[in-house]
C-alpha cells in the first residue's frame, strides 16, 4: 500500500515483439524448509563424493568429458549413513550433450533402479541428492521434474567459473536475466556442503568443522588439477569435428 492508502498500481510488463500485455506472475509460492545437517551427515555426503563420484570423473576427464558429478543416496535419519544409490559424471563426449553430471545421474537412476531387478528403488522422497557443483539450469530443473527435493551441491556457481566453465551464470543471464535460481522454492531446497559446515554450532563441533574443511579443501584441489588437465587436453588441436566442446553432435558451445 502507498502512503495514501490507494492500492499501488500493477506492474504491466509488455512483450518487446508482439506488443501484447504479459499477465503478472502469482507471487512466489511458500518455500520448502531450508537444508540443515549434522556433522555426520556431512562427513558421509562428503565421502560419497571423495569415494564414488571422484574416481567416476577421473576416467571421465581422461576421455574428453567435464569434471561434473553427481550421486543419488538414500537418507537415513537415524545413523546419516548415506547408502549409495547411483553415482555418475559428465557423458558428453560418448553419449550426448545432456549428459551433465547431473542428468547422466538421474537417468540412470530412472533406468537401471527397476522392480524389475529385483530390488524396490527408493523413491526420490526417500533420497538425497548430491552433486559435486551447483547444477545448472537444465539440471536443476531435470532435477525437480524428477522428484528430488533435497540437494547438496560443493562447488558454487563462483567457484564453477574459477575452474574455467562460467556457462551455468552466462546462460541464466542471457536467458531470463537473472544471477541465479532460487535455491529455496516450493519444489525443492539446495545447499552448499561448505556452507553448512560453516553453520555447525553444537558443543564439540568445532574439531569436527576444522576436519570437514581441510577435506572440502583437499577436494577443491584434486577438481582443480581434473578442471586444469580438461582444459589442457581441449587446448590440443583436434581434427574430429565430434571432439569440440559440446561433444556429441551438439552446439559447438562449452556448456558445463
Amino acid at each position: 500500500m502507498s502512503d495514501n492508502n490507494k492500492v499501488d498500481e500493477p506492474i504491466i510488463t509488455v512483450d518487446p515483439l508482439t506488443g501484447a500485455v504479459i499477465p503478472p506472475m502469482p507471487p512466489p509460492s511458500e518455500p520448502l524448509p531450508a537444508l540443515t545437517a549434522s556433522a555426520e551427515l556431512l562427513s558421509n555426503l562428503l565421502t560419497v563424493i571423495e569415494k564414488e563420484i571422484v574416481p567416476l570423473t577421473e576416467q571421465g576427464v581422461q576421455r574428453g568429458n567435464k569434471v561434473f558429478g553427481a550421486a543419488i543416496v538414500q537418507d537415513m535419519p537415524d545413523d546419516c549413513s548415506c547408502p549409495l544409490v547411483v553415482a555418475r559424471t559428465n557423458a558428453e563426449q560418448e553419449e550426448t550433450p545432456l549428459f551433465h553430471g547431473e542428468v547422466h545421474c538421474l537417468y540412470a537412476y530412472s533406468k537401471s533402479l527397476s522392480s524389475d531387478h529385483g530390488h524396490r528403488r527408493p523413491d526420490p522422497s526417500e533420497c538425497l541428492f548430491v552433486s559435486t557443483h551447483e547444477p545448472c539450469c537444465m539440471c536443476i530443473s531435470s532435477i525437480v521434474w524428477s522428484g528430488f527435493t533435497r540437494v547438496y551441491y560443493l562447488f558454487g556457481y563462483e567457484e564453477t567459473r574459477g575452474q574455467g566453465i562460467p556457462h551455468d551464470l552466462n546462460i541464466m543471464h542471457e536467458l531470463w536475466g537473472v544471477p541465479t535460481y532460487r535455491r529455496q522454492n516450493k519444489f525443492l531446497t539446495v545447499a552448499g556442503i561448505p556452507d553448512l559446515v560453516q553453520r555447525l554450532n553444537d558443543d564439540g563441533d568445532e574439531p569436527k568443522k576444522a576436519l570437514l574443511m581441510e577435506r572440502i579443501e583437499a577436494l577443491r584441489v584434486k577438481y582443480d588439477k581434473l578442471s586444469h588437465h580438461y582444459h589442457s587436453s581441449k587446448d590440443k588441436p583436434s581434427t574430429n569435428n565430434d571432439q569440440e566442446e559440446g561433444g556429441g553432435g551438439g552446439a559447438k558451445i562449452p556448456f558445463a
